[in-house]
């Protein structure tokens, strides 16, 4: 049973993977790219999860799907922001480090304390991670944008959690509440927004709002629901090679031996996490 969610993580992140190239080309700013996801979002969601399903939340249900779409809503501000500073690989590898994150808070919150081969999987990916970042200035865009990227994984890393909490509400529903309460972020900012645009900036919109948005996340939220913790943070380390490949070769990023390195280090952490987990269960 739980194959299918595994199938449904990868999906997710692949479709993760190469989102913020069209986060990175698409002209619209980190404001107008959320507003547009949000209500493409929300509307889809709001079909899909059916007026039925909708009207039978209670008043704590309700709550919850607030905090899941503001959580959510911190996260997807702070990554857009990481996005057009940095680099998209830079960026979803600043929010992989997700992972550090769900180990303590799944330690301190379900008090599962972690064993030795989660950890040392989470430890090769990390240095994965570290040999893929440069050296860089605390002055400069790429910097600003990896600090605020590390930001974002914090509120990524909380989402499963509050998603567990609240798995009686169905999938669908969380998505709709998750997509629809996540503009009490942005509309604040909407007088910065931008509409000044292209007529392939709103075909990149259109993708980001459809299948990088209702696909991807929908997708992830039933898988991150339903996975342990540390095996969603090995899942989505897989994002970060992804982005990588699909930047170098549509955005001509630079791929030197370092990052090459760090990647195939993450997905190696990936597989032992996956064979030492298959050993366990025998």
């Amino acid at each position: 049973m739980k194959s299918r969610y595994y199938i449904e993580g990868l999906i997710a992140v692949f479709l993760f993977g190469i989102t913020p190239i069209f986060i990175k080309e698409v002209s619209a700013n980190a404001v107008t790219i959320g507003l547009v996801r949000l209500v493409i979002g929300a509307s889809f969601l709001f079909f899909l999860a059916g007026n039925k399903n909708i009207k039978k939340l209670t008043k704590k249900d309700w709550k919850a799907l607030v905090l899941i779409g503001v959580v959510f809503g911190a996260h997807w501000i702070t990554y857009f922001m990481s996005v057009k500073l940095a680099t998209p690989s830079m960026a979803i590898l600043s929010v992989s480090s997700f992972g550090l994150h769900m180990i303590y808070l799944d330690w301190a919150i379900n008090k599962r304390k972690p064993s030795p081969y989660e950890i040392t999987a989470v430890l090769i990916a990390l240095f994965g991670i570290y040999l893929i970042v440069p050296a860089f200035d605390l002055k400069n865009n790429l910097t600003t944008g990896i600090l605020i990227g590390l930001v974002s994984a914090a509120f990524f890393a909380i989402l499963p959690f509050i998603q567990r909490k609240n798995q009686h509400i169905d999938s669908l529903t969380r998505a709709f509440g998750q997509y629809t309460f996540a503009l009490i972020i942005f509309l604040p900012m909407s007088f910065e927004s931008n509409w000044e645009l292209t007529q392939q900036d709103w075909v990149y919109l259109a993708i980001l709002g459809t299948v990088c948005t209702v696909g991807a996340h929908t997708l992830w939220l039933r898988a991150s629901t339903i996975l342990p913790p540390t095996n969603t943070s090995l899942i989505f380390y897989l994002g970060t090679p992804i982005a990588m490949v699909t930047s170098f070769i549509f955005l001509d990023e630079a791929m030197p031996m370092q990052k090459i390195m760090g990647a195939a280090l993450i997905i190696f952490a990936n597989v032992f996490g996956v064979l030492m987990r298959k050993r366990k269960r025998r």
